[in-house]
C-alpha cells in the first residue's frame, strides 16, 4: 500500500514509489581536476572532493549538514521537546523528523500546493538541540515580521510567511504536551 503524503490545498496524492540513488559519473576533466588537487595538497581524492562539497553546501545551502544526521543524534539535549507548526490557522502537526521540507513539490514532507509556493520552500531542521528555519532559496521568499528570514532558530509563537502570504505558526512543548 502506497503511503500518503500531508497535503494542504488539492487532494492528497499517494507517493511514488521511492526511487532507486543514481551513482554519479564523473567525466575525465572533473577528475582529472579531482586527481591534480590531490597532488598539489597532498590529500586524498575523496577529501579533496569532500573539502569542495562542504565549500559548496555552505554557500549555496548556509546551515546544511553535508551528512544527514539521525533523529536521535540531532536531536540530542532536546529529547523532551517537540515542535508543532500550524499553516494559516489549521490543526497543528508534529514535525518529528530532523529534517522536515515545506513546499510545493511531490518529494516534501509537507506539500502546500500553491503556485507562491517553491517546490521545496523551506526546511526546519534540529541545530544543537534546537528548532532552525531555512529558507531553501525560494522564488518568493520567507518573511518574519515583513523582513526577510534565511535561517533562524525557532521560538514558541514564531509566525514565519512563506512567499510572504502564507504564515506558519510554531510552537514548542515539553514531554507529551
Amino acid at each position: 500500500m502506497a503511503k500518503t503524503r500531508k497535503t494542504l490545498g488539492r487532494r492528497a496524492k499517494t507517493a511514488p514509489p521511492p526511487k532507486k540513488e543514481a551513482r554519479l559519473q564523473l567525466a575525465e576533466p572533473e577528475r582529472d581536476l579531482i586527481r591534480r588537487l590531490s597532488e598539489r595538497t597532498g590529500l586524498e581524492p575523496r577529501v579533496v572532493l569532500e573539502r569542495a562539497l562542504t565549500a559548496y553546501a555552505a554557500a549555496a545551502a548556509p546551515g546544511m549538514p553535508l551528512h544527514a544526521q539521525p533523529l536521535s543524534k540531532a536531536r540530542r539535549g532536546a529529547k523532551d521537546q517537540k515542535l508543532f507548526l500550524s499553516v494559516d490557522g489549521k490543526p497543528e502537526i508534529e514535525i518529528d523528523k530532523a529534517e522536515f521540507i515545506l513546499g510545493s513539490g511531490p518529494e516534501v514532507d509537507l506539500r502546500l500546493d500553491l503556485p507562491l509556493i517553491s517546490p521545496r520552500h523551506a526546511r526546519i531542521l534540529w541545530k544543537g538541540g534546537r528548532p532552525v528555519f531555512e529558507d531553501l532559496r525560494s522564488a518568493r521568499g520567507s518573511y518574519r515580521l515583513g523582513q526577510p528570514v534565511d535561517v533562524r532558530a525557532i521560538e514558541t509563537g514564531d509566525e514565519i510567511d512563506l512567499g510572504g502570504f502564507l504564515p506558519i505558526r510554531f510552537r514548542l512543548a515539553e514531554g507529551g504536551v
